[in-house]
């Protein structure tokens, strides 16, 4: 068994990269082999400039690595998303990286199999700065399926930490909390 914990934040020592090697941890001690991977440290362009040519004749014209990204996600069983929070909405690079799917996918039922149905997430963003919201637009993808992922948000600001020193893992109710999150990431679905 796999996990992939992807991270959207650009620093290698923040919340999310902290909180993802946290919850790895603990889904290796359920089994798990685990990759960390840091979106930042690959070229992943947006989408456009193309015409549309991934509708046309299902090749990406864009020449980058996210095929590669794509194909560490078919491989794991399970995937988990750390996303920051920026002025109230989820990082860029989260919808730089989800919009190029639409030239991956050939259809709905590889969409929800290979992709979807292994996405839990981790969104660390402050209730008072649109945190929450930042939850919801990360489960749009979800709307009208029959299975949701598992998350959580983690806002600085509630456990007395700051945002910018990336210091959340330091709260043990905060190690708690993912403990339990990692735990349920683990079970694989029973087909």
């Amino acid at each position: 068994m796999k996990v992939v914990g992807i991270v959207f934040s650009s620093r290698d020592d923040g919340n999310c990269t902290n909180c993802t090697k946290y919850c790895l941890e603990i889904m290796e001690q359920h089994g798990y082999k685990s990759e960390l991977i840091n979106v930042f440290h690959y070229d992943v362009q947006g989408c456009g400039v193309c015409n549309y040519k991934c509708f046309n004749n299902g090749i990406c014209a864009k020449n980058d690595d996210v095929n590669e990204l794509y194909r560490r996600c078919f491989e794991a069983d399970k995937i988990i998303f750390a996303i920051p929070t920026f002025s109230g909405h989820l990082a860029s690079s989260y919808f730089t990286f989800w919009e190029r799917s639409q030239g991956v996918f050939k259809d709905n039922d590889q969409y929800e199999k290979d992709f979807l149905k292994k996405i839990n997430i981790i969104v660390i963003g402050n209730i008072t700065s649109g945190g929450d919201m930042a939850l919801h637009e990360a489960l749009y993808s979800f709307t009208n399926r029959s299975f949701y992922p598992e998350t959580i948000l983690l806002s600085s600001r509630e456990y007395d930490r700051s945002s910018i020193k990336g210091d959340l893992m330091e709260s043990t109710e905060v190690r708690n909390r993912l403990e339990g999150f990692a735990k349920k990431c683990s079970v694989l679905e029973k087909h």
